[in-house]
């Protein structure tokens, strides 16, 4: 009898030792005002408590780009210690952007302008400098690689030269940003 309690406890002990971690990654919801901005995160003053959020998932390293103070949001995440980790922003007024979406930009889409936020992991600039399988991009307010062997493999120098002003969509990784598609600013 006493072997059956104690087989009984281990296993209602390794249940609960594997379900108690997924019940931590609840999602919540929460509305505020971004008082603050960096590279990946903001913090939000939802007017009954300030969160730092973690950004990461949705915007990358791009979090300025996207987001400025004062902007209203609403972001859904889950708790990872004390930091909120969002799944999906979204701004009054504007499409939500969540950590599942790829942005993505049209053959016909106008012209960006290069002060406009066109949208998350989205940048246009003025390349720098080309090589092999990607080129440099200066947005005027940063500068970066972008690895473009996704879209034209080992023959970035035959489509974007030195001077072209474009648009990007991708992700950083690695300190590098990853385009999914590059187009022409006409």
């Amino acid at each position: 009898m006493n072997r059956f309690a104690v087989c009984a406890l281990l296993v209602g002990g390794l249940g609960t030792a594997l379900l108690l971690p997924n019940l931590s990654h609840a999602q919540t919801t929460y509305t505020g005002t971004v008082e603050r901005v960096w590279e990946d995160g903001l913090r939000l003053n939802t007017g009954d408590r300030t969160l730092r959020v973690d950004t990461w998932d949705v915007y990358g390293d791009n979090t300025p780009s996207n987001v400025a103070v004062g902007d209203e949001l609403t972001i859904t995440g889950e708790f990872e210690g004390r930091e909120f980790d969002a799944l999906s922003i979204t701004g009054s007024g504007s499409d939500p952007t969540s950590a599942a979406a790829t942005p993505e930009v049209s053959t016909d889409a106008p012209a960006a302008d290069a002060n406009s936020r066109p949208g998350p992991n989205a940048y246009t600039g003025t390349v720098e400098q080309v090589w092999e399988d990607g080129f440099q991009l200066n947005t005027g307010d940063r500068t970066f690689q972008v690895d473009a062997w996704d879209v034209y493999g080992d023959n970035t120098a035959s489509y974007v030269a030195v001077g072209d002003r474009i648009t990007i969509t991708g992700e950083f990784e690695g300190g590098e940003f990853d385009a999914f598609t590059v187009q022409p600013v006409q």
